[in-house]
């Protein structure tokens, strides 16, 4: 049997993340709401609800379909490293959780949301927090991001930093925005959850951004 790259297991992020996204986009809510979305890397639609609950309409992409779609929102199968089955200028916002580092290509990637992306469009996107107090003890001891072990792979392929994302973003003429944390994590071992807040405490991370008006 082959293997997919990038193949994500069950499609759902942990409630840590959707709140980090929520959190981020309610701020900047009059720029998107009752516009159109784009919940890329969609798995089993649940942040397409809460996008489809602020937006007249949603178009959600992923590889596989989603059991329940919401009444206002479509889907379009997608294999993300390839172009996009979307419209130029199509989406007032355009959300990824966890997908980024499923794909062979973070460039591609962020040139398709610059693509798809209104002028004045806002985006957000969530990885693994490859900077966190935990991640960088397992670097160190272990030679790879706490994320991206061997049992990660081949689901994690493609790990990313905020210095990454920063010029990635300023390549494509985005304006990054800030970054978002989840202010959770798990102790290594004892699996306890810990919750404090910032970077070095958050295990996954996500970045705010917008399209500008005019090049």
């Amino acid at each position: 049997m082959s293997v997919q790259l990038g193949k994500q297991s069950d499609g759902r992020s942990n409630r840590d993340i959707y709140a980090m996204a929520e959190r981020a986009l309610e701020g900047l809510r009059p720029v998107w709401a009752s516009g159109t979305a784009l919940d890329v890397g969609a798995g089993a639609g649940h942040f397409t609800f809460y996008l489809s609950e602020r937006c007249r309409r949603v178009c959600a992409l992923d590889a596989c379909v989603p059991k329940v779609l919401p009444a206002n929102a479509e889907f379009r199968i997608a294999d993300l490293n390839e172009r996009w089955p979307v419209d130029d200028t199509w989406a007032d916002v355009v959300v990824a959780l966890e997908v980024i580092e499923h794909l062979e290509n973070p460039r591609h990637f962020f040139r398709e949301v610059a693509r798809v992306l209104k002028p004045g469009g806002v985006g957000f996107v969530s990885t693994p927090n490859n900077l966190s107090l935990f991640s960088r003890l397992f670097f160190l001891l272990r030679g790879q991001h706490r994320a991206f072990q061997d049992f990660s792979y081949p689901a994690h392929i493609t790990p990313v930093l905020q210095d990454d994302v920063r010029r990635i973003l300023a390549e494509n003429s985005l304006h990054w925005l800030g970054f978002f944390y989840t202010n959770a994590d798990t102790l290594p071992l004892l699996h306890a959850h810990l919750r404090l807040r910032g970077s070095l405490f958050s295990a996954n991370v996500g970045v705010l951004f917008q399209k500008p008006f005019s090049a």
